[in-house]
């Protein structure tokens, strides 16, 4: 089974395991890449918009304890 070219907002909202309510007013704030079908209201997410999004929400590593230079010896 293939991936459909363009995602509508429940199929967004479900890939990150968000509401579609959340993946609405992002789109409203134009706060997440999206496209609309020509000569309507539908809005759908392409591949590309899907990778810029995956890149938005990719957490950074987060480093545990203080840094080297600031530890204290014991």
């Amino acid at each position: 089974m293939s991936t459909p070219a363009f995602l509508d907002m429940q199929q967004l909202a479900d890939r990150y395991g968000l509401s579609k309510e959340w993946v609405r007013v992002r789109v409203k704030q134009r706060a997440i890449p999206f496209s609309r079908v020509p000569g309507g209201r539908l809005v759908r997410f392409s591949a590309d918009d899907v990778r810029a999004i995956d890149a938005m929400f990719t957490p950074e590593p987060v480093l545990n304890g203080p840094p080297a230079s600031r530890a204290v010896a014991a």
